[in-house]
Parts: structure tokens; sequence; C-alpha cells
């Protein structure tokens, strides 16, 4: 049988990692997470309102709530940009999410994913509150 403090190591890497990721800079926490460098320009999101941006800033909000325990429920997807890196793409979004209390905060995400792929891990690059509204 294994002692408590031998199964918690690989979960404590497993957090110490997310977040080093989640805090550092976009260009470092890229590099750390594994994420290929940009190979394009960023070009801005034209359908803003497609249910698919939606589902990326979930996603980055979803890891943000395992990391940090900060729950914050998604209120609109504001603006975005896409760039090609590596055999997926960085989504740039600014998106509106409202705390427990209700307070609505405006943030900047950025995730690293290929779309429709089960063969590749997404990741939050960075994620920062921008302002309050």
């Amino acid at each position: 049988m294994r002692s408590m403090a031998a199964m918690l190591v690989p979960i404590f890497l497993m957090l110490s990692t997310m977040l080093l990721i989640a805090s550092a800079p976009v260009a470092s926490a890229a590099a750390a997470a594994g994420v290929p460098p940009a190979s394009a320009p960023w070009v801005q999101i034209t359908n803003i309102n497609d249910f698919f941006y939606r589902q990326v800033a979930n996603f980055s909000l979803l890891i943000r709530a395992l990391v940090f325990r900060e729950y914050l429920d998604l209120v609109q997807v504001v603006s975005g940009s896409v760039q090609a890196a590596g055999a997926g793409n960085n989504y740039s979004l600014q998106l509106r999410a409202a705390d427990r209390s209700g307070a609505v905060g405006v943030y900047r995400t950025v995730v690293w994913g290929v779309p429709r792929s089960r063969d590749w891990t997404w990741k939050v690059v960075s994620f920062q509150r921008v302002a309050e509204t």
C-alpha cells in the first residue's frame, strides 16, 4: 500500500505546473505548456458570437476554477483574435464573466487548441482580469 504522501506527489506536480502556466506571461507560459510557437499574425474574429468561441471561453473559466477555486460564469465573449500555432491555434478572447456575488469583470484569456481533435490537449496559456464593468 502506497503512503498518502506518495499518492499526492503526482497531484502536486500537476497542480504546480498548472499554476505556473496560469500565472506566467504569455510567451513563457506558452513554452512551459508545450504550446508550439506562433506561425502567423493575429487575425480578428469576425463571428465572435459563434458557439465555438463560447466553448473556448468556458474552457478557460473551467480551468481557472480548477486551479484557483475562483468560480466565474461566462456572460459574454466580447471580442477575440486567432493565430496559427503549430498544429492548432491560439485564441485570444476578451470576455465578461460574473463572480458568485454577481459582480461582472472583463477578462482576457489566451487558449491554445486544435478544433475538432481528440488527439491534442487544449491549454490555457494566460488568463487575467482587465477591468470591472
